[in-house]
């Protein structure tokens, strides 16, 4: 038989789980702007296992058969509070990551282009008579 964590256990790692995904986004969107690539591959499967942490956690908690506690005490109301705040946190951070990683990609694809552009006119070849060919 499975022994169950109390409530307030399993809503105190999801908090320190949510900082710590805050945190791993806060160094991803760093090693981003400083072109560290290979420390975001890195950053980016920590963050994958503390979301799937977070995600299991909150399964947990929704299959407790104590989670009418998480609304009834009021200590326990507070601390689900703050979770839904530092989660919101995280999703806007989240976006602004992937604003940063677009506008990276993009930045990168002119840069393709502009060297590619730069590279045919560097090519070009001449006939005979001075004409392009």
């Amino acid at each position: 038989m499975t022994v169950l964590a109390p409530v307030n256990e399993l809503l105190q790692e999801m908090a320190d789980s949510l900082d710590t995904l805050a945190l791993l986004q806060q160094r991803e969107l760093n090693a981003i702007v400083d072109r560290q690539h290979a420390d975001v591959n890195a950053i980016t499967e920590a963050k994958e296992k503390a979301l799937a942490r977070v995600n299991q956690l909150d399964q947990q908690l929704a299959e407790h058969p104590d989670k009418e506690q998480l609304k009834d005490d009021p200590n326990l109301a507070e601390a689900v509070a703050a979770i839904k705040s530092t989660l919101s946190n995280v999703q806007h951070q989240s976006q602004v990551n992937e604003q940063v990683v677009q506008s990276t990609l993009n930045s990168i694809d002119q840069l393709k282009q502009t060297i590619l552009q730069s590279a045919r006119k560097d090519s070009l070849t001449y006939d005979s008579k001075g004409k392009i060919r």
